[in-house]
C-alpha cells in the first residue's frame, strides 16, 4: 500500500469563487456587539420550513426577528442576495486530542478547522489523556480550554461511576459517552458488561443528560480479530469486517434492549461505522422507542475507489455504492437523526503504520473541515433535502443535547450561522486545511457550492478559509447548567 502522499492526485488549487464576489456578502463594518442589524435577502434553510428568502434581524448574540424580504429597517445590513443562510452546524462527536496528544491536534487548530467549514458548537470525547472520568479531570479539561477555542464547545463526560457521573454533570457535562469498546490506554471509559451499561442509563435517566453509546462486544470482536490475522489478513478489508462484524452488532442490540427496557433516551454513536445490518437494527429498534437517535459521518469515501487508493486513512467509515446510498437516503429520510464527524486526526506516520498491516494503523480521520461543505453539495445535487440538511447538521444535535436556543435562527436563538454561496465551488486541498496533520482523505475533491462565512453569536469567526476572531468560543454546559457557570 503507497503512503498517502504516494495515493493523493499532486495540485494544490483552493477554492474557486463562484460569479458572485465574496466581498459582497460583508458589510462596510461590522456592528457594535449591541447594535440591530439585518442580514438581507438570503435564503433561509431551516428544519420547520421550506427554504424562503428573508430579512434575517439580529442585535448581539441573538436572532430577534425574521421578517419579509426587503422589509427590516434595523441598522446596517449586510447583502445576502443569491446566498443561503443556515444554522451553523453542531458536531455531537469530535476527537481533539487536547490535553495529552496534541501532537495530533489542539483545541486552536480543531477549532480552526470547525469555523472554516461551518461548525460553531464542538463536543468533545472524553478520550483524551487524562481520560474525563472524574469532575478534578473534567474541570482541568475545561479550564484548560478556556480562551483558546474559536467557536463554542460542550464536553462529554465519561465512566461508569454513578457519583463519580452526577459530580461530573454538576460540573457542566453536556452528557455522557458509554464505551462498549476499548483500546490500551482508555480502560477507565470501558464498560465491560451489560450491567454496566445499564448503570450508566439508570444514573442518566436520574440527571436528564445526553447518553451517547459506541456500541460493542470486545471479546467477540478481539476474537474475531484474531482468527483473521491467523489467516494472514492484514488488509485494510479485514478491519472493516471486525468493525461490521458480529461484536458489535452483537453490542449494539444490547444496548438498543437496555435503552428501550429502561425507556431511557439513547444516542448512538457512528452508526455508519456498522454497515447497513446496524441501520436495519437501529431503525427496528426504533419504531418500538423513539427515544432513539443516531449519527452518520456523511457517507462520501468509497470502497471501490477510496478503499484500495488510500486503505487505512479511510477507516474504519469508508461505504460501498449500495451502503452509501442507504445510508445517505436515511439522512435525506430522517432514519438517522444527525451528522457527526467523530473527527479523529492521526498524524500521517501514525497512518501510514497500516500500509503493509491495516491493524497498526489508529482508527479515524480527520473531518471537522468537510463536513457541512460534503452535505451542502448533496443539497445542491438534490440528493440531501433543504429541511434535513438544516436538522441534520444543526437542530437535530441540538434537540439530543436538550439545547433549545442553538440550531435553529429564529427569534431568541443564538446568531449562529453560516452563508453559503450555491454558485460557488471549491477543491479540496490538504495545504490549506487548518487541522494540525495536514491532511484530508478528499484531498483533490471539487465540491458544489462554497462557505463565505462563519458567524458565531453574531460576529464573523472565519470568512472563507480565514480564521477572524480565535479564541471567541464559549464553554456550553448541559441543560438546567446555572447561567453564571455556563460562561454566558
Amino acid at each position: 500500500m503507497r503512503s498517502f502522499d504516494e495515493a493523493i492526485s499532486a495540485g494544490g488549487d483552493r477554492f474557486t469563487p463562484g460569479a458572485r464576489g465574496s466581498g459582497r456578502a460583508r458589510p462596510e463594518r461590522h456592528p457594535d456587539p449591541d447594535e440591530t442589524w439585518v442580514v438581507r435577502g438570503g435564503r433561509l434553510l431551516r428544519a420547520d420550513a421550506d427554504p424562503a428568502v428573508v430579512d434575517l434581524v439580529l442585535r448581539g448574540e441573538r436572532v430577534v426577528a425574521v421578517e419579509p424580504a426587503g422589509t427590516a429597517d434595523a441598522g446596517p445590513v449586510l447583502d445576502a442576495d443569491g446566498l443561503d443562510v443556515a444554522p451553523g452546524a453542531i458536531d455531537l462527536h469530535v476527537h481533539l486530542r487536547d490535553p495529552g496528544q496534541t501532537h495530533k491536534e489542539t483545541v486552536e487548530t480543531g477549532t480552526a478547522a470547525a469555523a472554516a467549514g461551518g461548525t460553531t458548537l464542538v463536543c468533545d470525547m472524553p478520550s483524551t489523556q487524562p481520560q474525563v472520568t472524574t469532575a478534578e479531570r473534567y474541570a482541568e479539561k475545561r479550564a484548560s480550554w478556556a480562551g483558546r477555542s474559536t467557536v463554542d464547545f460542550a464536553l462529554w463526560a465519561g465512566g461508569t461511576d454513578p457519583e463519580r457521573l452526577r459530580a461530573m454533570a454538576a460540573a457542566g457535562a453536556i452528557g455522557v459517552k458509554v464505551y462498549m469498546a476499548t483500546s490500551p490506554g482508555f480502560e477507565e471509559l470501558y464498560s465491560p458488561d451489560d450491567d454496566a451499561v445499564r448503570r450508566v442509563l439508570r444514573v442518566s435517566a436520574e440527571l436528564g443528560w445526553a447518553v451517547s453509546v459506541h456500541a460493542g462486544d470486545q471479546a467477540a470482536s478481539d476474537a474475531h480479530r484474531d482468527s483473521l490475522v491467523r489467516a494472514g489478513r492484514t488488509d485494510p478489508a479485514a478491519v472493516l469486517e471486525v468493525t461490521r462484524g458480529p461484536g458489535n452488532l452483537a453490542g449494539l442490540r444490547s444496548v438498543l434492549a437496555a435503552a428501550t427496557d429502561l425507556r431511557q433516551r439513547v444516542h448512538l454513536a457512528h452508526l455508519s461505522a456498522y454497515g447497513t445490518a446496524a441501520l436495519d437494527a437501529f431503525l427496528e429498534a426504533r419504531a418500538g422507542h423513539p427515544g432513539l437517535t443516531a449519527e452518520s459521518c456523511f457517507p462520501a469515501l468509497s470502497e471501490e475507489e477510496d478503499l484500495p487508493r488510500l486503505g487505512a486513512y479511510v477507516l474504519p467509515t469508508v461505504f460501498s455504492a449500495a451502503a452509501r446510498e442507504r445510508f445517505l437516503g436515511a439522512l435525506a429520510d430522517g432514519g438517522i437523526d444527525a451528522i457527526a464527524t467523530d473527527h479523529a486526526p492521526h498524524t500521517r506516520a501514525e497512518k501510514d503504520a497500516g500500509r503493509d498491516d491495516a491493524w497498526a494503523a489508529p482508527a479515524g480521520y480527520p473531518a471537522l473541515e468537510t463536513s457541512l461543505p460534503l452535505a451542502y453539495d448533496a443539497l445542491l445535487a438534490g440528493r440531501l433535502p433543504p429541511r434535513r440538511f438544516a436538522d441534520a447538521l444543526a437542530t437535530a444535535p441540538a434537540r439530543i443535547l436538550g439545547l433549545p436556543d442553538r440550531g435553529r435562527l429564529a427569534p431568541g436563538c443564538y446568531a449562529d450561522l453560516v452563508l453559503l454561496d450555491p454558485a460557488g465551488s471549491w477543491r479540496v486541498d490538504a495545504s490549506t486545511m487548518h487541522s494540525l496533520v495536514g491532511w484530508s482523505p478528499l484531498h483533490g475533491r471539487t465540491l458544489r457550492g462554497r462557505l463565505v462565512a462563519t458567524y458565531l453569536r453574531g460576529r464573523p469567526v472565519a470568512r472563507g478559509r480565514e480564521i477572524l476572531d480565535a479564541g471567541r468560543g464559549r464553554f456550553v454546559a448541559r441543560p438546567g447548567f446555572g447561567a453564571a457557570d455556563r460562561g454566558m
